[in-house]
């Protein structure tokens, strides 16, 4: 995984973010929705980062598009990353996190594979609602998930505590945090990594991803062939009544392809689920900053 930068203490603004949390968490749903909406809105009026490099990506990947096509995702995209904070807020706090999962697809797949002695190595990618995917893996299994840290040390243990209320174990993207995931699947457990984050250069390569070269993270590859874990894909999709539907789907990844072919095979995957569903994948989030030639990326024109 990329080096973030460094960690540091800000108990005041930490603070704030867990009072935020707090009140959230008790909100009605329709006003996280209006706040979703809002967000859109003003980030489209002040054309912010948000918009300007959600825009960015969704003219650069979905060429096929009509402009009014393309403007209508771009605006669904942002209200859906504007939810996610109240939602999450919801899932960390409140007893009843069960009750935002509605369908369960693919379920009995890894329940096999499981009872075969085989770990799961489940990835995804910012689609959906990624506390939703992890608040179901830590309530079905022991369960395993790699995440970066966040700049505020204080923020370490929110995040930590909001996830871990099951049987969720928290481990950070070191070499640490590796060598426990690959123990975990070799004894059959469940354990996740978030791949379509871009890794520091030395840990990816450049392969395709939308027809553009994109950093793509080799750890997946490495962690199944020491594991012989078998790979699915997750997303939890927010459906017409708000809930969302958890997607398993097994990837039938060979291991011992070359990097290029496997990372290729990978990303070709998680295209097909931001396909499905392009409103509600995160496209404010840079997955092309990193260029192969080090040439001016296209969030700099």
């Amino acid at each position: 995984m990329a080096k973030g930068k460094a960690v540091t203490s800000s108990p005041i603004k930490v603070f704030i973010i867990r009072s935020m949390i707090r009140i959230f968490s008790v909100l009605p749903k329709f006003v996280g929705d209006w706040i979703g909406s809002l967000f859109a809105s003003i980030s489209r009026l002040t054309k912010s980062r948000a918009y300007t490099t959600t825009k960015t990506n969704v003219e650069q990947c979905l060429p096929e598009l009509t402009d009014e096509q393309r403007q209508k995702i771009i605006q669904q995209s942002l209200a859906h990353t504007g939810r996610l904070f109240s939602e999450a807020a919801k899932i960390w706090c409140k007893d009843n996190a069960e009750s935002w999962l509605d369908n369960i697809y693919g379920e009995e797949a890894v329940k096999a594979t499981l009872n075969s002695g085989k770990g799961v190595l489940i990835t995804g990618a910012h689609i959906g609602n990624w506390e939703a995917a992890l608040y179901y893996l830590g309530s079905r299994y022991t369960f395993h998930c790699m995440y970066r840290p966040p700049r505020q040390l204080e923020m370490d243990e929110v995040i930590c505590k909001g996830r871990c209320k099951n049987q969720t174990t928290m481990v950070k993207g070191n070499s640490r945090g590796v060598m426990h995931l690959i123990e975990v699947l070799q004894a059959g457990e469940v354990a996740a990594i978030l791949s379509d984050q871009e890794p520091g250069r030395r840990a990816g390569i450049f392969v395709p991803f939308f027809g553009k070269p994109a950093l793509t993270m080799t750890l997946v590859q490495k962690v199944q062939q020491k594991s012989h874990a078998e790979v699915y894909q997750i997303a939890a999709i927010r459906n017409e009544k708000g809930k969302f539907d958890v997607y398993l789907e097994p990837l039938n990844m060979e291991p011992g392809l070359d990097e290029l072919a496997y990372a290729s095979n990978l990303n070709q995957h998680l295209e097909a689920m931001i396909r499905r569903f392009p409103e509600q994948y995160q496209w404010s989030y840079k997955r092309f900053k990193t260029t192969e030639d080090g040439s001016k990326n296209i969030y700099r024109q």
